[in-house]
């Protein structure tokens, strides 16, 4: 698989060159759409929790952005993967095509969405009249993390979509309770003791976690749940390429 995206390495910058193109063409906005997620979601449930409930977090824009960002990477990624091959099913049975490059397109062009977003956490950091410390030098780390997860998941996903169309139906269904289950909007330490393991479970809360630990707490990230995270990544990232170079040949055969 390595060696099928080296060789289509052009072909794949092309790809993720046109989706991003795409999604922009004919928008008065352009990549301003990117910002706008994050920035309603920091302005309502600002309001919800600072003024209506009155949670009393300070700074809880900070905290609330800091991992909705890499949040809507991991999320839009998966929705959009999950029918790349049917997506691209004009590409499957060529002879000079791998179709594991189509799944990787969707995650990097949102990776690129998350790479230009992240300035705007710079700025909301100084807004916030906060400080990023040396902790900052993970950044790569965690970005990597969540790319081999991402793409992890997708090779589950888009694989067994080809065959079950239902999939594409419950993923965002999915992705929604994701969202309200990992603590994203609301801190850690408000989940009951004895459902923490449980959610911690979950290999994305050591991501969002850490991105908020870097950027709102000015700390280190829990390094023993990152290593179950990357653990964890590397081990569905194995299952799913075998997974998918099992069922790869009969692809076309379904689409």
């Amino acid at each position: 698989m390595i060696l099928s995206l080296y060789r289509y390495r052009w072909l794949l910058y092309e790809l993720v060159l046109r989706d991003l193109m795409q999604r922009y063409r004919g928008s008065a906005l352009g990549f301003l759409w990117t910002l706008l997620n994050p920035v309603l979601f920091m302005g309502v449930y600002t309001l919800v929790f600072s003024v209506y409930l009155r949670a009393g977090m300070e700074h809880y824009a900070l905290f609330l952005v800091s991992a909705m960002v890499p949040w809507l990477w991991f999320s839009s990624s998966i929705q959009q993967g999950t029918t790349s091959i049917i997506d691209g099913r004009m590409y499957i049975g060529k002879a000079a095509f791998a179709p594991v490059v189509l799944i990787l397109v969707p995650v990097l062009s949102n990776m690129v969405n998350f790479l230009l977003t992240v300035p705007f956490l710079f700025l909301i950091v100084a807004l916030s009249h906060h400080k990023i410390g040396i902790s900052l030098v993970v950044l790569p780390v965690l970005i990597t993390i969540q790319f081999v997860l991402t793409l992890a998941v997708l090779l589950f996903t888009a694989t067994f979509n080809v065959f079950y169309r239902d999939l594409q139906q419950l993923i965002p269904i999915a992705m929604l309770l994701l969202f309200y289950l990992i603590p994203i909007f609301y801190p850690l330490s408000s989940v009951p003791a004895a459902l923490r393991p449980f959610i911690l479970a979950n290999p994305f809360v050591a991501i969002a976690l850490a991105y908020q630990n870097v950027f709102y707490a000015n700390a280190w990230p829990d390094f023993y749940l990152l290593a179950y995270t990357a653990l964890t990544a590397l081990v569905l990232f194995a299952i799913g390429v075998a997974i998918f170079t099992r069922y790869e040949e009969t692809f076309t055969e379904y689409l």
